[in-house]
């Protein structure tokens, strides 16, 4: 626990509760435009800034970014912080004269409303229409661009923004109501007739629906019912992105839409190549890795069980990993033959082996241990990858016997067991090692 005084008063507050949380958990009031609970600090519009003073030092920062620490002193409301937040609200009321929150804000505050020029805006980039859709939904479909004055919301590339799924999430987080980027998606999707899958089914709600009607959603009992019946908009409930991260099974990490082979080898699907490397609980296994030996050149057809690469262990060991598909070698991982490490640090991301051109297209792929992603938010797939690593753990203890767990929370299994042990974990855990 943290102990720190709000204006005067002493409070007491999780480790790593934010000093905004803090202070309006003591009854506090600031301001806030670009700020939301279920949503990564940003301090962009700087309303929410407070004086502190911490190891005799006193300064103004923006309290959603910062964490409340011991002995911390926080004033909310002294003359520095209010001038400076009616400062930014007559910048932002500038801007974008007509958004009600920010009149709201200026009428609180007291600011003027005629001491700076208009522009005319409708967006302050706060940001948390960007943050919603990439923390939230796991989409991505707006972003920034531009610098400096050129600074603005926009689709990638200034394209026609077909990854949203017109949720609404980012329009019901805009505090001026600037962005519009569901009533977009939803009038491109009635001019071109694509199938009217429902919003809620594009959340993860529901397995499959079809829009009765036409997308006018004022009509729909349904729509006028969710966000009544949960309290906020859905996509904070359901949070899709959440569909992506990867699972904990018996302490090692599976990630969601990968293919596992049996000696451990994982595979993702890259357009018309398949992406292999190790997974995680092969990593553990392995540990250290010095070196890494491709065992089939590039361009050369492997076959799908064949050995495709070797690790150096040191003192002698290694272990050999198989091709979970057949296919032509495509490319290799330079970076991980330069630093063998980077498949212990990043085993699913920056520490993937080679490319593989599948020879039987998906047919192989079918075949092997595939982790789906949660399916919706009213129920969870089975999961036939979770299953087959917990009895590969089982198994593992039960080759190492009455020392498994002492073993295993060593730095180097390979290292800790004499070689005949260590060649039959091996064979246990990546195959055949011949």
């Amino acid at each position: 626990m943290i102990s720190l005084s709000i204006d005067g008063k002493r409070t007491t507050v999780a480790e790593g509760t934010s000093v905004l949380d803090a202070a309006r958990g003591a009854g506090a009031r600031i301001p806030t435009l670009c700020y939301h609970p279920s949503l990564r600090p940003y301090g962009a519009c700087r309303l929410c800034s407070v004086e502190i003073t911490h190891q005799g030092r006193t300064r103004v920062a923006a309290s959603c970014a910062l964490p409340a620490q011991n002995d911390m002193e926080v004033c909310t409301a002294s003359e520095r912080v209010v001038a400076g937040r009616r400062m930014i609200i007559e910048l932002l009321l500038a801007r974008c004269p007509e958004a009600s929150r920010i009149k709201e804000l200026a009428a609180e505050l007291g600011a003027r409303t005629d001491r700076l020029k208009r522009r005319e805006e409708k967006c302050i980039l706060c940001g948390q229409c960007v943050a919603v859709c990439a923390q939230v939904l796991g989409v991505g479909a707006i972003g920034f661009s531009g610098r400096g004055v050129t600074r603005r919301v926009g689709r990638p590339f200034e394209g026609e923004g077909r990854e949203c799924i017109a949720c609404g999430a980012c329009t019901y987080v805009c505090p001026t109501g600037a962005i519009q980027m569901e009533h977009r998606t939803l009038e491109r999707s009635k001019e071109e007739r694509e199938p009217r899958y429902c919003r809620y089914m594009r959340l993860g709600m529901v397995p499959q629906a079809i829009c009765p009607s036409a997308y006018e959603c004022f009509r729909c009992e349904v729509d006028q019912q969710v966000e009544d019946f949960f309290g906020t908009h859905p996509a904070f409930v359901v949070r899709p992105a959440r569909r992506h991260d990867p699972a904990l099974v018996r302490g090692y990490l599976v990630m969601p839409d990968r293919y596992y082979h049996a000696g451990h080898a994982w595979a993702e699907r890259l357009a018309s190549q398949v992406r292999v490397g190790l997974d995680d609980f092969g990593r553990a296994i392995a540990g250290p890795i010095r070196d890494v030996t491709l065992l089939v050149e590039p361009g050369a057809q492997v076959a799908a069980g064949q050995s495709l690469w070797r690790f150096d262990l040191g003192k002698g060991r290694g272990a050999v990993v198989h091709a979970p598909v057949s296919g032509t070698v495509a490319a290799v991982n330079e970076d991980v033959l330069l630093d063998p490490g980077l498949v212990g640090r990043a085993p699913y991301s920056r520490g993937w082996i080679c490319r593989l051109k599948p020879s039987s297209g998906d047919a192989e792929l079918g075949a092997l241990r595939y982790e789906p992603a949660a399916a919706t938010y009213f129920e969870a797939p089975a999961s036939a990858v979770s299953d087959w690593l917990s009895a590969e753990v089982d198994k593992l203890h039960h080759l190492l016997g009455d020392r498994a767990a002492e073993l295993l929370a060593g730095a180097s299994l390979p290292d800790a067991l004499p070689g005949p042990q260590w060649q039959a974990v091996a064979e246990a855990v990546f195959g055949p090692q011949g």
